[in-house]
């Protein structure tokens, strides 16, 4: 990573063929004959991203070829998302994610070109562009198929660092929000439960366990936090996830990158992208491809019944994310369609599963 704002583009206007073709040829992309004419840089659309900005840089070559299109990948341009980026270290995370954890992390990622964050904040990511591939749909959600790649992609992700992740730090916090923000957040989530009762937005069997969700929610965090840990994703959703024909998932978006039980990803991703009645008949199923998958990676002594209730535990943090997020500023018509659908699919796992149980030994 760099702390010299001047090497780094801050917009996408400041996209060169000069500082790509640097990027390229830094990271080995393209042989030292290989001339860059021009670059046209695109704005991607509604599936581009919620807390940074994404844009396809389409490359032409005067000599010699690489590749044809990359993704760029900026800060926030609005100031509210980028404060709370900030105050999360999202961006931090995610360079130091690509930069010294992505190659040996157990999971596919999209191949890294340049990362570098500034002192003021700024940052940017040169990614290979997965266009070719299938992105997820959050809203839509997906089949079992695909709910199982998933599943089996991300656990490979948790073996990898099963109960021995990278010391925590600014970049490798406890839990996605960090057990040093824990008790600022729990304010932030009791604001959102009320904006949510105000509205009569929750099912009343969710709404009548908040008051217990928002006085446990710290206690909560804390266990998850506790061994076994490894390093999860944070925000492993269909968005954030590309399949290709043969069944393989790569991640994207590791902002949210952090040191929790891995089964948060697990509860995270079924909860918010199966269907309702999709997850109550493959639920159990999914969890048990997961427990395996570990297995055959190597971890022994974490049970299903252990499991179990880290799910339900997952799925009540999950739903905390979700609903602070609906009451935040939504960038586009889609976001706010997608935290609509998450919680209402969470909401109906939280019943479902009697989630607010393991708050009494959270």
């Amino acid at each position: 990573m760099t702390s010299d704002h001047s090497v780094i583009p801050t917009t996408p206007g400041q996209i060169t063929v000069e500082w790509l073709s640097s990027a390229l040829h830094d990271a080995g992309a393209l042989a030292d004959a290989t001339v860059i004419e021009r670059v046209t840089v695109e704005a991607i659309g509604d599936l581009g991203g919620v807390n940074g900005e994404t844009y396809r840089v389409r490359i032409a070559y005067a000599q010699g070829d690489g590749p044809a299109s990359l993704v760029a990948k900026f800060p926030a341009d609005r100031q509210g998302p980028r404060r709370t980026a900030a105050f999360q270290r999202w961006y931090e995370r995610e360079v130091s994610f690509y930069t010294t954890l992505a190659a040996g992390s157990g999971v596919r990622t999209p191949r890294c070109y340049a990362a570098s964050i500034a002192d003021g904040g700024d940052y940017v990511l040169l990614l290979e562009d997965l266009d070719a591939w299938r992105q997820g749909d959050q809203i839509a959600g997906c089949d079992v198929e695909d709910a199982r790649a998933a599943v089996e992609a991300i656990a490979r992700l948790h073996a990898r660092w099963w109960d021995a992740p990278p010391p925590a730090g600014d970049a490798m916090p406890e839990t996605t929000i960090g057990l040093d923000r824990a008790e600022r957040v729990q304010g932030a989530v009791e604001r959102a439960w009320a904006r949510a009762r105000e509205a009569s937005a929750l099912p009343p069997a969710v709404a009548a366990r908040m008051p217990a969700l928002v006085e446990g929610y710290v206690s909560l965090l804390r266990r998850m936090a506790s061994s076994p840990v490894t390093v999860v994703h944070g925000d492993y959703r269909l968005d954030n996830l590309f399949f290709d024909e043969q069944g393989g998932v790569t991640a994207i978006d590791w902002q949210f990158v952090c040191r929790c039980r891995g089964m948060y990803d697990v509860a995270y991703f079924i909860g918010l992208d199966l269907d309702p009645a999709v997850r109550r008949t493959h639920e159990r199923g999914l969890i048990e491809a997961y427990l395996d998958a570990l297995r055959a990676a190597g971890v022994q002594g974490y049970d299903a019944a252990a499991g179990w209730d880290d799910y339900r535990r997952g799925l009540l943090l999950g739903f905390v994310v979700f609903l602070i997020g609906a009451g935040a500023e939504q960038p586009n018509e889609r976001m706010a369609r997608v935290h609509e659908v998450g919680l209402a699919r969470l909401a109906s796992a939280l019943e479902e599963t009697d989630a607010f149980s393991v708050l009494d030994g959270a």
